[in-house]
């Protein structure tokens, strides 16, 4: 056989086997990440000290640290250098699938801001031409090899103050970096699969001097054992406390008016046990139960118990120890959970899972770890903490133990098994009835110091004004909010701006800490956990100096000179607080006030999604509430009222602060300073609506029989009358208050001809010049003729409110004119500007169509539309005369 024919063998035979190999499996997701991250590697940005600081553990290798962050991120925005913030590079992309490891790896030219404090050109630009490099993983390379610590960063444009050097930017990143580490761990979820604790035998060794100390001189237990309704679980709880290997106790049982045979258990348990002492009241509440126990406990040791759930035999022994070994004035267990804490137990199928952990302050500040039935306490330290707090609906627990460890430390973790915990869903539970947020009510006194704010508040600064803005997930819109705000130099006093980031991902305090770090006026401070609006604002209202401040939305953007005149409406004594007028981007009203219907009728926004022409008519600037999202206050009120209650979760705290305000200061107002105005543009961050009809039910609670009346004078003024109040569909019929929406119509207007009766709206794109001068005039001469007018941009075309306007008139220029359909209910009018066109659809939608380009052949109209054609003729005769 020749050579080539030899060698075409291999080959046969190769394509013959491939016919016979499996087909490859496709690559999965997590295969395609994990070969970027070993591409990343390639590119020499990895700063793995970095990533162990973000992420809070060692790695072994470049690579090891890349495939977390590429693979494991998990939502929570990390990256692999303090130069590279992958949000903020993908934002200058224009296409958003673009992952940023994938444009530096393409080597495009062009030359991106990896983050706030590097931008590729400039740094390429200060660099002699011929050691230039091409592309932005470059510039990252060459910076990262040529920097020394003292070398200051290339910047972006329009970052205020000073750039910062290398190893500024690089200590300031690894000092957020560990404090982001450390907030996971806080908040992680502190259950585990399995236990790996102290046996019982361990547990004695380990504690064996206290034990001694207990064996000389046993103190009581007392246990405080509240129930209702719970007649069998109750039958195990008690049997669980009469199974300790501990027998020096005492067992108060506190029934909260139970009606199911539970004081006939509690009966037979007394008789059979003297150390059980059973106690009855009228059905007050856990907490109410408890203070009642805690009152009739006489031992030098207190625990708690629930009728749902049960101890280990050795629960009390092991804990008793170790208070005495220790000198602690509070110890708690570890605990078995049954039931929703595993996704599986939603399939009906409960799985354990585990309790029981050390802690600090900080800790316990984020979110508690101690459960109450874990938990066994000196008498002396009970005595001190004093009463459970009955205001609370919830997380009454954790204000105690917060209390607690406040005046005694945080309660010693004992590594031993002792609760077997029930987490089962019951509807009937206090925690399944009340709104989460009182968990935000429990831990805001150990956030804030109200006292000693009060007690400083004169030392606060008359030339400082305070901007308050809490930050969730977006640093998009909080960054244009600042810089509007900073850029607003408009003769009032000089600011400092407070963002209280609510525990967003990593990203975005480093962006916004890293883009205003150079100007000392703003400040950024990360909570470990989100604190909502309310809190969020006081905890900001406590960091901040000035004697006045302004409640701020990250989602605003404040006009030129809105700040002079909004402090200014402080001057009066009389006005507690001062919101600007809110705009929409479309230049319709967003808020202007917030008006009252009387009892049982939600509060709305003044004119809410009007023209600003309505606003400025009715010229209404007292109200007996404003909105938070822009609203200046002086700081020594906001301190007296203890700010917003955390209790309403994003949603009329506002509201709530301004009636409870009122109530401090009857016959004063809140004030709409209309020369002040804030664009809003109303983003909806995740979860902004949870507690939506939580916050109605808590209000109506709250101010029921006490809503402000029904003020239409604004309306009047207006030129328009409110008919009647629009409620909303209910959700769920527990929420006993539905959502209101006001109805507006114009109103009557007197004159000799009909066409004084008349509002016209009229819509064109004021960015075309000859469109906005044909507004101008349109308008100039309808008013002066007896009409109302409003001019509504692209965006506002359709706004809500249209329904009060009698015509709407589409105006046409050379340029055309933009889509517009006609508005039902009006008599619809297109204006033709010199050399105006509209498409062929367009003319034969309306009614009428005038103005010097449309000439005098007109089909014959009646009625408005004879009206509006008349008018319009005039007009267009008196510009060509």
């Amino acid at each position: 056989m020749t050579g080539p024919d030899r060698r075409s063998v291999p080959a046969l035979v190769r394509r013959s086997l491939a016919r016979f190999r499996p087909e490859p499996k496709p690559l999965t997701v997590e295969d395609r990440l994990k070969r970027w991250a070993d591409r990343v590697v390639e590119f020499d940005l990895v700063d793995r000290p970095y990533v162990e600081a973000i992420t809070g553990r060692p790695f072994g290798s470049d690579a090891e640290a890349a495939r977390f962050v590429i693979i494991g991120d998990g939502g929570r925005g990390l990256t692999l250098s303090p130069l590279v913030e992958p949000e903020w590079l993908q934002a200058q992309l224009t296409d958003p699938r673009t992952s940023w490891f994938d444009f530096l790896h393409q080597e495009d030219d062009r030359l991106v801001e990896t983050g706030p404090v590097f931008d590729a050109a400039a740094y390429v630009g200060s660099l002699p031409e011929a050691d230039r490099p091409r592309t932005t993983l470059d510039a990252l390379r060459h910076f990262l090899a040529h920097a020394r610590p003292e070398t200051l960063l290339p910047t972006p444009a329009g970052r205020l103050g000073d750039a910062p050097t290398w190893a500024e930017h690089r200590e300031a990143a690894l000092a957020r970096a560990r404090s982001f580490a450390a907030d996971q761990v806080r908040t992680r979820r502190r259950y585990r699969s399995t236990w790996d604790g102290l046996d019982a035998p361990a547990a004695r060794s380990r504690y064996r001097r206290g034990l001694e100390r207990a064996a000389a001189e046993p103190p009581v237990v007392s246990v405080v054992l509240p129930t209702r309704d719970r007649a069998d679980s109750l039958r195990a709880a008690i049997a669980s406390v009469r199974a300790q290997t501990w027998s020096s106790w005492q067992l108060v049982v506190v029934d909260d008016g139970s009606t199911d045979g539970t004081a006939d258990l509690l009966a037979e348990a007394a008789r059979d046990d003297p150390r059980i002492v059973p106690l009855a009241q009228a059905s007050l509440g856990a907490g109410a139960a408890r203070n009642t126990g805690l009152a009739a406990a006489t031992g030098g040791v207190v625990a708690f118990l629930d009728s749902d759930n049960a101890w280990y035999p050795t629960h009390l022994e092991i804990a008793v120890a170790a208070l005495l070994e220790t000198g602690a004035a509070a110890v708690h267990t570890g605990l078995r959970m049954r039931g929703l804490n595993d996704p599986a137990a939603r399939d009906g199928a409960p799985v354990e899972t585990y309790r029981g952990e050390d802690g600090t302050w900080e800790d316990l500040l984020a979110g508690n770890f101690i459960d109450l039935n874990a938990l066994v306490v000196t008498r002396e330290a009970a005595d001190a903490v004093g009463a459970f707090d009955l205001r609370l609906k919830r997380w009454i627990d954790y204000d105690y133990v917060l209390r607690l460890a406040r005046a005694h430390g945080v309660p010693t973790y004992v590594p031993h098994l002792g609760v077997d915990y029930d987490n089962s869903h019951d509807g009937g539970r206090i925690s399944s009835t009340h709104p989460a947020s009182w968990q935000d009510v429990a831990v805001a006194p150990h956030l804030i110091d109200w006292t000693a704010l009060e007690a400083s508040a004169g030392d606060r600064s008359d030339d400082r004004v305070s901007i308050v803005m809490p930050v969730y997930r977006d640093w998009k819109l909080t960054r244009r909010a600042v810089e509007a705000v900073l850029a607003s130099d408009d003769g009032a006093p000089g600011v400092e701006v407070v963002l209280i980031d609510n525990a967003s991902g990593r990203s975005v305090s480093a962006i916004l800490d890293s883009w205003f770090g150079g100007d000392d006026r703003v400040t950024v401070h990360r909570q470990a956990r989100n604190l909502n609006f309310g809190l969020g604002s006081d905890v900001g209202l406590a960091l901040s100096t000035g004697s006045r401040v302004v409640m701020l939305n990250n989602d605003t953007e404040v006009r030129p000179g809105w700040l002079a005149p909004l402090l200014a409406a402080l001057d009066d004594e009389d006005v507690l607080g001062a919101q600007p007028l809110l705009l929409y981007p479309d230049g319709t009203v967003q808020a202007a006030g917030t008006v009252f219907g009387g009892d049982k009728v939600m509060p709305w926004h003044f004119l809410a999604h009007h023209p600003r022409l309505d606003v400025d008519r009715a010229d209404a600037r007292r109200f007996a509430a404003v909105t938070a999202a822009a609203a200046a206050f002086r700081a020594r009120d906001l301190i007296r009222w203890r700010g917003f209650d955390p209790v309403f979760a994003n949603g009329l705290e506002d509201v709530d602060l301004c009636l409870r305000a009122l109530d401090d200061r009857p016959g004063s107002h809140f004030a709409v300073v209309l020369e002040s105005v804030v664009v809003h543009h109303e983003s909806t961050s995740p979860g902004r609506d949870d507690a939506r009809l939580v916050n109605r039910r808590l209000f109506d609670e709250r101010w029921r029989g006490r809503y402000p009346d029904l003020d239409v004078a604004g309306y009047e003024a207006a030129g328009l009358r409110l008919v009647g109040i629009e409620a909303g569909e209910p959700r769920g019929h527990d929420v006993m208050v539905r959502s209101s929406r006001p109805l507006v119509e114009r109103a009557p207007r007197s004159g000799p001809w009909e066409r004084d009766g008349l509002r016209w709206a009229l819509k064109a794109d004021l960015s075309d010049t000859r469109a906005a001068a044909a507004c101008a005039r349109l308008r100039g001469y309808l008013v002066f003729h007896g009409h109302d007018v409003v001019v509504d941009d692209v965006a506002a075309f359709y706004r809500s409110s249209c329904s009060i306007d009698d015509v709407a008139v589409l105006v046409a220029t050379a340029e055309g004119a933009p889509r517009f359909v006609p508005q039902p209910g009006a008599v619809n009018a297109v204006w033709l500007d010199e050399d105006g066109r509209v498409d062929d659809l367009t003319r034969a939608s309306f009614s009428v169509l005038a103005g010097p380009g449309a000439g005098d052949d007109h089909p014959a109209v009646s009625g408005r539309s004879a009206i509006v054609l008349d008018q319009l003729r005039a007009v267009a005769a008196e510009a060509s005369s």
